[in-house]
């Protein structure tokens, strides 16, 4: 299972100690915490502190909760103490049994593995970190006075009483009102999962089914993080893993839910959906938390972007009785969107917690992606339009080519992919003299009735930014294209006549990075070819972005324009078999797509 790097670290040192206790130098070295405030003792630990005048009220408190009881000679301990002077400020406004198991770990931490980060887990089942080192060491916030070392461990002083700090789990669920709606995304994804690996059979029942002495555990089926091979890897819940989490008020988290939803039909031109929300309050939970902990350093304003939690989900299918793991993205985090207050930073037994004091939905999620098919474009359009939208260079008598490819039938479920293309053939003027030949189109989406039927285009309105463009053709074109993106050329002179290549329709974008740019960036939203492989081997190629001809860069919200064009298509062309799949002389279009970038915020 993995953890963090302080348990291994600290069973090198539990093995260490077991076997060579007495040798300082195994233990200490000039790195690590002042000489002048090490003794040696030569006693056990509970020895030192029953005998030792000025822990005395720290050791009846551990006296009376029992710890002495369970501390041995020829194990290995370390002590978190303060000397009855600090001890007796606070002796009344602590939970003492508490107190003292998070005052004692079983094993030895020598001084020199005092590094930043270090987490020691105590009996109370909590880490103590430790921040700085070698003589900036502290405990908490809290700094070494003196070090005692004895023959079965470590006693440290501090100077002053320790906080037991819930952790990131707790701190969640004792936030108040104002954080209600925050609490509450999270629980919805908690269930009670029946742990099998540790509840116990104890019979059979009358219908021959085992029955189990049943362990019960909280699971969050949205935020609890594995391998591959279904290995814990990261919760929110265990002291065993490290979060950060991000706090958001009920306002915030309302605000951008809005913004997010009213940006739909202004962007998208639809109307936004319950899946539309769902999607969001995901994104949401998932940001909030990181798998390890982050400094202020990394969430101040002027920080780099950063990844919250990835890994893989658990899918559990009850019918099957089949659990799966599945691929989840993490959240991207921009600092300077997702403002935080630095000085709010909350330390966590597990982590640290920062109150948010802006929150947005990002660009790149309301907006999964934008793919127009140019015959679905073409044919609903009047001539008016087609005249206003595509500017044709030297190319003429622009018509459809139905089925340059059979059609791609996976589901009743899902659309069948067609494969119709737009075509165009060069003037004669351009034929005579070889001249480029292109066209310059505008961003179009279909526009659908209530019963999914395409009754005409719309202007695409998309937001400034960054985006993966990527476009189809077809194989095996005679003639080379350049294409720009609003006057910046993006592709230039790029050879047409490969055979299965990475252009063809929208059957070869699963490709991998970066033309893909983003995990699994290559299909429609919700869909993954594992679920389908079964069906049909080609499910990889259902449906993708297409080829990737670049990034590009719309500098102002509003639309966009694409220009194609052919140095050679002139020179080239000849009547061939005429306007059919086989006339790869022709311009042969197929469709275009917009996604962007996780930078696109």
């Amino acid at each position: 299972m993995k953890k963090f790097s302080y348990l291994i670290v600290l069973t090198a040192l539990v093995a260490s100690m077991t076997t060579a206790c007495s040798d300082w130098g195994d233990h200490y070295d000039d790195s690590g915490v002042s000489t002048d405030m090490i003794s040696i003792y030569n006693g056990d630990i509970v020895s030192y502190m029953k005998n030792t005048a000025d822990v005395s009220q720290f050791s009846s408190l551990l006296q009376e909760a029992g710890i002495y009881d369970s501390v041995f000679s020829d194990k290995n301990y370390t002590f978190i103490v303060c000397d009855n002077n600090v001890f007796s400020t606070a002796a009344s406004n602590i939970n003492r049994k508490a107190f003292a198991r998070y005052s004692v770990a079983d094993m030895a931490v020598a001084p020199n593995a005092l590094t930043e980060g270090l987490g020691i887990l105590t009996r109370s089942g909590k880490n103590v970190w430790i921040y700085g080192e070698g003589s900036n060491a502290r405990f908490d916030e809290y700094a070494i006075s003196k070090v005692v070392k004895t023959t079965n461990g470590y006693i440290y002083y501090i100077n002053g009483v320790m906080p037991i700090r819930s952790s990131v789990y707790e701190y969640l669920n004792s936030l108040g009102a104002e954080y209600s709606r925050f609490r509450e995304l999270v629980a919805k994804y908690e269930e009670n999962f029946f742990d099998r690996e540790h509840s116990a059979p104890i019979g059979v029942n009358e219908a021959g089914m085992t029955v189990y002495d049943s362990v019960f555990v909280i699971r969050n089926s949205l935020m609890d993080r594995y391998t591959a091979d279904g290995i814990d890897k990261w919760n929110m819940r265990s002291e065993s893993y490290l979060t950060t989490m991000f706090i958001p008020t009920n306002e915030q988290i309302d605000n951008a839910l809005k913004n997010a939803l009213d940006s739909i039909p202004a962007w998208l031109n639809r109307e936004a959906t319950d899946a539309d929300r769902e999607k969001f309050e995901q994104w949401i939970v998932k940001a909030c938390f990181a798998d390890r902990e982050l400094q202020d350093k990394d969430v101040q304003a002027n920080a780099q972007d950063f990844q919250t939690a990835g890994g893989y989900k658990m899918i559990i299918d009850r019918q099957a009785d089949e659990t799966t793991y599945k691929e989840e993205e993490a959240a991207w985090w921009r600092p300077s969107v997702q403002t935080v207050n630095v000085a709010s930073r909350v330390n966590l037994s597990n982590g640290a917690a920062y109150y948010c004091t802006n929150l947005k939905i990002p660009n790149h999620v309301i907006i999964y992606r934008i793919k127009s098919r140019f015959y679905e474009l073409w044919n609903s359009m009047t001539s008016k339009e087609q005249e206003q939208y595509f500017r044709w260079s030297n190319l003429t008598a622009p018509m459809i080519v139905n089925d340059a490819q059979g059609e791609f039938f996976l589901s009743a479920t899902l659309p069948t992919i067609y494969y119709h293309v737009l075509t165009a053939i060069p003037t004669s003027d351009a034929i005579a003299d070889s001249l480029h030949c292109g066209v310059d189109f505008d961003g179009l989406t279909s526009m659908y009735d209530g019963r999914g039927n395409i009754i005409g285009v719309q202007e695409c309105n998309l937001p400034a930014g960054e985006y993966y463009l990527r476009m189809g053709f077809v194989h095996s074109l005679a003639y080379t294209l350049s294409i720009k993106f609003n006057d910046s050329l993006i592709v230039k002179n790029m050879a047409m006549n490969a055979h299965g290549a990475n252009y063809h329709f929208d059957r070869s974008g699963a490709s991998d990075i970066p033309n893909t740019g983003i995990w699994k960036a290559a299909y429609p939203e919700g869909y993954d070819p594992a679920d389908w492989i079964e069906i049909n081997e080609n499910a990889s190629a259902y449906d993708t972005d297409g080829y990737t001809m670049g990034i590009v860069n719309l500098k102002q919200n509003g639309n966009f324009h694409i220009t194609i064009d052919s140095p050679d298509i002139g020179y080239l062309y000849t009547e061939g078999s005429g306007r059919t799949k086989n006339d790869k002389n022709q311009l042969m279009m197929y469709h275009w797509c917009l996604r962007p970038t996780h930078n696109n915020y």
